[in-house]
Parts: C-alpha cells; structure tokens; sequence
C-alpha cells in the first residue's frame, strides 16, 4: 500500500508539472547537449529512447532508458542526467582527460561540422581547416570509439599543433596502412580504397607516402570522399577512370551516415583542392 501510494504521488507530481519531458524530448535533449560538447558527431533520434551515433571510427545505437529513469526520479535535476549520458559516452576528451597520445589520429569532416554545436559558444574542438570544404579534427582512438580531442584538453598537452598533426599522421600510418585494401575499376585506371576502419579520409593527409605503392596514377591525382571509408582515387587524364568515380559517387547512399562530400578534388603538390 505504501509502495502504491508513493507510486500515485510521483505520478500525480509528473502529470501536474507542466514541463516534464517526454522520452521523445529528453533524446532530442541528450543529442542536442552531445552535439554542442562535440560537433564532429552525426547524432539522430532513432525512436524515444535511442539515438544513432556515428562518429567515424564506430556506429552504434545507444539507450537512453536508464539516463531518462534517472531523470524522471529527480525531474529537476534534468542537466545531471544528460551530463551523464555524455560521460557514459566516452566521445568528448575534454578537461581533466588523460590522452594517450601514441592513440590519437587525424579525422577529416566536412566544413559543415563548424555551424554545429552552441550557436553562442566557439567551436570546442581541436580543428584546422584543410581545404575550402574539409577540416582535420583530431580524436584519440579508444574503445568507446574516436574521442574528440577539445581546445581545453589540448592546452593541457603542452605541445603545438603541428606536433599534434605530424604525431597523429604517423599513428594514423602505423594502424591503418597495413589494412588498406583497393579495389579496380573496370578500365583498371580507377581504385576504390577501404582499410578495414570508418576513418580512411584521412589518408588525403599523406598520399605521396602510399599512393606510389598502391595506384598507377601517372598524372595529378583525382580523389572522391563521399563517406568516412571510401576513398576513390584516380588520374587527372584519365577521362574513363574520373567517370567511373562519378558514376560510383551517384550510386552510394549510407543512410544515416554524416558524408563528407560529393565533390571530387586535384592534388596540387600540396594539398587536395576542388577539382573542375
């Protein structure tokens, strides 16, 4: 009787405040914080209770049941129990955190990633723009998944940027080169290039160091991006092997997937720009 009564009462206090979230507001809550502390996540609200998350290097589908029976226990303490769906996350390096930096790699995003997150705030991660359309992020590779490194967290590391970039790069060449496989296209002029992960972008990071080894490409370099792990690459005179490549981009659809670009771009000596 005494259970039924407290059960009535909790009930009767949910139903007359007004402002009680809705399992369908509280996800569209714990996304909207997610993204504003991290940008680089593709964040959607699967149903009331669950939200896709895809930040390049893993895709999953995480429950927020047991953060919203946190929250209807304590409806005033809303923000604790977003707070803490973040931190079960694992995804945001962010002050206090201890980065691995033997683990950390470079992402590439498209541009976009920057008018995400708090609109009154500046951009929280660690960024460098690349080229007009693509930024270098930079995460460390944990079990959770690709942790975004934040500015706070980088000030705590003592090093530059470049530093940053250039020890990155080399852990990125380590993991990831070993894996890398190619595929052909019919004319044999065109690859198609996964390594075995969801982050292969950022081999337009340092082609000459595997381009040689994998690609006959005599002419400049062509390069597609469309998701984080597909990377098409031909050359600039090869008219059969481009077409390929734009025929490929029409046809790949990743649902639920943040792509990168539908734009293909030149390798100019030193870096990839827009090709024409």
């Amino acid at each position: 009787m005494r259970f039924l009564i407290l059960s009535l009462s909790c009930m009767l206090a949910i139903s007359c405040n007004s402002n009680f979230m809705s399992k369908a507001d509280f996800a569209a809550k714990c996304r909207t914080a997610l993204i504003a502390k991290c940008p680089a996540l593709f964040v959607t609200v699967l149903n009331k209770e669950t939200l896709f998350i895809e930040n390049s290097s893993k895709r999953d589908n995480v429950s927020l049941t047991a953060f919203y029976k946190e929250y209807t226990a304590a409806p005033g303490a809303v923000d604790s129990a977003v707070q803490h769906f973040i931190n079960a996350t694992g995804l945001v390096a962010d002050k206090g955190a201890k980065i691995d930096l033997s683990k950390v790699f470079p992402v590439i995003k498209p541009t976009s990633c920057l008018s995400n997150g708090a609109k009154d705030q500046a951009f929280p991660l660690v960024n460098e723009p690349y080229n007009e359309q693509l930024i270098i992020l930079y995460a460390e590779n944990t079990k959770e998944g690709l942790s975004y490194i934040t500015n706070t967290a980088f000030e705590s590391l003592g090093i530059s940027k470049d530093s940053l970039k250039a020890l990155a790069i080399q852990n990125f060449s380590a993991a990831v080169l070993p894996k890398i496989k190619g595929k052909k296209s019919e004319s044999g002029h065109a690859y198609l290039f996964t390594a075995e992960s969801q982050y292969d972008a950022a081999l337009i990071l340092f082609p000459l160091v595997w381009v040689k080894e994998y690609v006959d490409v005599k002419g400049d370099i062509v390069m597609a991006l469309p998701y984080p792990d597909m990377l098409y690459v031909a050359k600039s005179d090869d008219a059969e092997g481009i077409e390929w490549i734009k025929e490929e981009m029409q046809g790949v659809h990743m649902g639920g997937v943040q792509r990168i670009s539908t734009d293909l771009f030149r390798w100019n000596g030193d870096r990839f720009i827009k090709y024409q």
